[in-house]
């Protein structure tokens, strides 16, 4: 049976919905609106709070306007059908309550002594028209005294019976008047129980004294109104009341009853298997016609219902209705609510609320771990709350953001500090040391399971660190004999590089491995990894130049690290140079100089002139012993670092990487970064294969799914499952703190004065680099430059590699520009940038593609000139010349090649060689001026010898292009 609604209960209560759902606030129970349903328990309390509009409820008889005499105690006498015989009804009613009211405790022994009248009764009202027979039935139920009185109830409720047999009289009823009341005389008196749940604290039965409930047969939404079926004659068993709850007894006639509302449906049973005893067989209504029979009042049949009259659909079997009535006989239980739900809908209920949500809130000080790029989602996981809610209260805090989007820590600290959590992000090593003690990968935990008889020696790793144009990679040609500053775009080095030389040191040969670092300010992160993987440090100054800034840096990166230092005073061969000033400046950084009465060591060297070379090594060997204790375990798997990466068109991706613990096999499944695969093959820096690479040992090695970045922690596992999997959720969550720094905090006034203004200036920007170390330090100086909040800048796609037809695509469709760093086109992909449009920029020097950028922000961009393309030709061969260098046998693609023009040299889509010109040019024997398209030539590029077949030399001018 359907649980009754809001509206319904103020209908039957006579007042209107408002007042009911104000009433139930005040009762603690929360309700959405009029059309919500309640429980019983809940309509018992609103009888007791309604008790005026409860004596008066609204019926479906003709007469039920006639309610005032029953809110006076007066019998409610508009219930019955108007008749001839009304006024000499109530007039009994009147003068009726005075007779049992005198003799209350002596009717419980004269139970069987009124039963005679049972017949009188009938017989003198037989005659009688159904209307007042109903009246009397009504007038004279609610009577309800102390259960003393119960006895003598009962006399009327054998003159009860034969209500319902008024139109049909039945010769059966009439015999079975004194049973029943028999029965019901033995029981304790009251109204009737409109329902048996064993946990409720009231069954529904009226207070003595007080109101009694109505007729539960009036619900319009029931299939029964708890009238007998036609024909259906049930005798009552004998046997039936034992098991049972008492009976109450009838009201004394002539009695006064209060008036009473009826029942709501979610008062009522379920309807029961077990049939009711003494039920009629006529049509009528148990216990009298349009009367309501309860209690079985004068007016009906023998045996039809029982006192209280009959509930709809049921008998006394257990209700359907949720938590009244229990689960038994009735219709199955729907949506019950357990006690947890019911405690979670109280604690919202008293939760604080916040822009009219409410969520849980911590004490102040209540700590929050919360990963880099988390969301709404997460923070509403760990403080147990909802994701909508949490919307809502950023909203009111002035942030916009969806409950999925990747948030940065300073808005988690915002909503923190309203809700009283104190965040805590958890920092990109915690997070990468959480996420392979998943895969029971515990590196800290092998490290100090380590004993003596595991560890052997293993050579230092150096790391040289300086200002720009110190000298650094010039030292590294010294020690290592070769020539890689010519490769340099105006001497400045670029990459990242590590090398393993050895050397002599007291009788014995010695390993030591160099890592060179870029000394250009933009390079921060690359030099601070290259502090962490180092055991010691050679800072480079220029004696000439004095301690600058990137010195300083690279000072500090050195001493958070906790290595050793030894200064490396260069260019001490140049006027000007002042060592003793170098070491009277470096000594306010904490570094003093042995003859100072220090520890470190100052070696004067000159890197152009190797002076000094071998004792700076043996300075470095000496400290490294003296201070380090250098031993690492060869027999595990390997674990180590990535120094650099980059893409190589016929090998893929190749990656420098230092092993610093273990050994590192061809065919080894390891995982670095992002990146996963097998070792398909190592090389050393002389390009020579590898088959193992141990500690402290640099080794290229190829076979990587992609490109990892640079300081990308790498290591060895069982399988190749293991690794893909660790690189899956590292890529899952470095995606997620790339969302949420790339993202824009919009406060609400921004929004309103973007949305006014139109939109907000976005430039997009596609970056594309050699190698990976010097795109990401191209992207975070791009991302530091701040030309005020009517600009943005917005990195979309970073890469590696030569620029493809997917770039192009992509800055098709997001307008955007793209900066390749010492790269070029891919083939055939300059052609389809041009039809589409795509300003494509090409930098070999990262500060120049910095000022570009930040002057286009700043609206201030002035292109006095710009490159213009004059040609292409092909190398097919090369000649060696002993007078010219190497010669370019090549055929001209397109364009025209010109004498004395600038030139460039690329290599699989990578600039080889960048500040070029043609300095001679034939056609066979004879000297040309220009060579057209698709002529061979003999193109002589200088002292430039570093030519291969299959390279590109492109030539190109540089014209005055006119202002917008």
């Amino acid at each position: 049976m359907a649980k009754p609604r809001v509206h319904e209960i103020a209908k039957q209560l006579g007042t209107d919905s408002k007042t009911i759902i104000a009433k139930l606030t005040e009762m603690g129970e929360y309700v959405k609106s009029a059309s919500a349903t309640v429980e019983a328990p809940v309509i018992r309390k609103l009888k007791e709070a309604f008790p005026a509009e409860q004596a008066a409820p609204e019926s479906k008889a003709p007469a039920a306007k006639k309610t005032e005499p029953a809110a006076n105690g007066a019998p409610a006498a508009s219930r019955a059908k108007p008749g001839p015989k009304k006024p000499a009804t109530a007039k009994n009613e009147t003068a009726a309550p005075e007779q049992p009211a005198e003799k209350p405790a002596d009717k419980a022994a004269e139970a069987p002594a009124p039963e005679q009248p049972a017949a009188e009764v009938p017989a003198a009202e037989q005659p009688a028209a159904e209307a007042p027979a109903a009246q009397q039935a009504e007038t004279e139920q609610p009577v309800e005294k102390p259960s003393s009185a119960a006895k003598p109830a009962d006399k009327p409720a054998t003159t009860a019976k034969p209500g319902p047999a008024a139109p049909k009289p039945g010769p059966k009823p009439a015999p079975k008047a004194p049973a029943k009341p028999g029965k019901a005389a033995g029981k304790s008196g009251g109204s009737a129980r409109p329902g048996n749940n064993p946990f409720a604290t009231s069954q529904g039965m009226p207070r003595s004294g007080g109101p009694r409930p109505g007729r539960p047969g009036n619900n319009p939404y029931a299939t029964s109104q708890g009238m007998p079926r036609p024909g259906s004659s049930r005798p009552a068993p004998e046997g039936r009341g034992d098991n049972r709850a008492p009976r109450p007894g009838a009201p004394r006639p002539g009695a006064p009853r209060p008036g009473a509302p009826r029942p709501n449906p979610g008062m009522m049973p379920g309807k029961s298997t077990v049939g009711r005893p003494g039920q009629p067989s006529s049509s009528g209504r148990p216990g009298g016609g349009p009367g309501r029979g309860r209690g079985g009042g004068p007016g009906g049949g023998p045996g039809g219902g029982r006192p209280g009259g009959g509930f709809g659909k049921g008998g006394r079997g257990r209700g359907g209705t949720q938590g009244a009535f229990g689960r038994g006989g009735g219709r199955p239980v729907r949506g019950r609510k357990s006690k947890r739900a019911k405690r979670q809908e109280l604690e919202q209920m008293q939760a604080p609320s916040v822009g009219g949500v409410s969520v849980p809130r911590g004490d102040g000080n209540t700590p929050l771990r919360l990963r880099r790029g988390s969301s709404l989602g997460d923070f509403a996981d760990k403080i147990g709350a909802d994701p909508a809610s949490l919307v809502t209260v950023l909203f009111h805090l002035g942030e916009m953001a969806t409950a999925t989007q990747s948030l940065d820590e300073d808005t988690f600290k915002v909503l923190g500090d309203e809700l009283g959590y104190k965040i805590q992000i958890v920092s990109p090593e915690d997070e990468d040391r959480e996420l392979l003690e998943e895969f029971d990968i515990d590196i800290e935990g092998e490290l100090e399971g380590e004993d003596d008889s595991q560890l052997l020696p293993r050579p230092p790793v150096v790391t040289v660190m300086g200002h720009v144009d110190h000298g650094k990679t010039k030292l590294l040609d010294a020690v290592r004999s070769s020539d890689v500053v010519a490769g340099e775009s105006g001497g400045i080095t670029q990459h990242i590089g590590a090398y393993q030389v050895h050397v002599d040191h007291e009788g014995e040969e010695r390993a030591l491995t160099f890592i060179d670092t870029p000394g250009h300010e933009a390079f921060t992160a690359m030099r601070a990894r290259g502090a962490k993987v180092t055991d010691l440090a050679i800072l480079v100054v220029a004696a000439d130049d004095g301690v600058m800034p990137q010195t300083i840096e690279a000072l500090n990166h050195a001493q958070a690290a906790g290595v050793p230092i030894v200064v490396a005073v260069n260019k001490i061969d140049k006027e000007g140079a002042n060592p003793a000033k170098i070491k009277q400046q470096l000594t306010e950084y904490n570094l003093v100089a042995e003859e100072y009465g220090g520890e470190t060591m100052f070696v004067e060297i000159s890197a152009l002139q190797r002076q000094g070379i071998g004792d700076l090594l043996e300075a470095v060997l000496l400290t490294a012993d003296a201070a380090l204790d250098l031993r690492a375990n060869p027999d595990k798997a390997a674990r180590g670092i990535a120094i650099e990466a980059n893409l190589d068109k016929g090998r893929g991706a190749v990656a420098t990487v230092l092993v610093q613990s273990g050994t590192l096999h061809a065919g080894d499944a390891i995982v670095a970064g992002t990146a996963f695969g097998r070792v398909r093959a190592m090389f050393d820096e002389y390009g020579k294969t590898v088959a193992e690479a141990g500690p402290a040992r640099p080794v290229q090695v190829l076979g990587l799914s992609s490109v990892p970045r640079a300081g990308d922690t790498f290591l060895s596992t069982g399988d190749d499952r293991t690794a893909r999997q660790i690189a899956e959720k590292r890529e899952t969550a470095e995606r997620a703190a790339q969302l949420a720094k790339r993202r824009k905090r919009v406060s609400l006034e921004d929004f309103t004065q973007a949305l006014e203004d139109g939109k907000v200036d976005t430039l997009n920007l596609i970056l594309k680099g050699d190698v990976s170390g010097a795109v990401e330090a191209l992207e975070d100086a791009l991302l530091k430059i701040d030309v005020g909040d009517e600009v943005a800048l917005r990195v979309i796609h970073r890469g590696v590699g030569a620029i493809t037809q997917n770039d192009v695509n992509l800055a098709t469709v997001d307008n955007a520009i793209i900066i390749g760093f010492n790269v070029r086109y891919a083939e055939r992909v300059e052609d389809y940038a041009d039809r589409e449009g795509v300003d494509v920029r090409f930098y070999s020097v990262i500060y120049q593609a910095i000022d570009d950028v930040e002057s286009a922000l700043k609206g201030m961009l002035k292109p006095e000139f710009e490159e213009i393309r004059t040609g292409s030709a092909e190398v097919r061969e090369v000649f060696r010349s002993s007078k010219f260098g190497n010669i370019a046998g090549s055929i001209v693609r397109d364009g025209v090649i010109t004498r004395n023009s600038k030139a460039r040299l690329t290599r699989d889509g990578t600039v080889v060689s960048e500040k070029l010109s043609i300095e001679s040019l034939r056609r066979f024997k004879d000297d040309a001026t220009e060579v057209r398209d698709g002529y061979e030539c003999g193109i002589g590029l200088g002292s430039f010898n570093d030519i291969k077949e299959g390279d590109m030399i492109e030539t190109f001018e540089m014209r005055e292009k006119p202002r917008e």
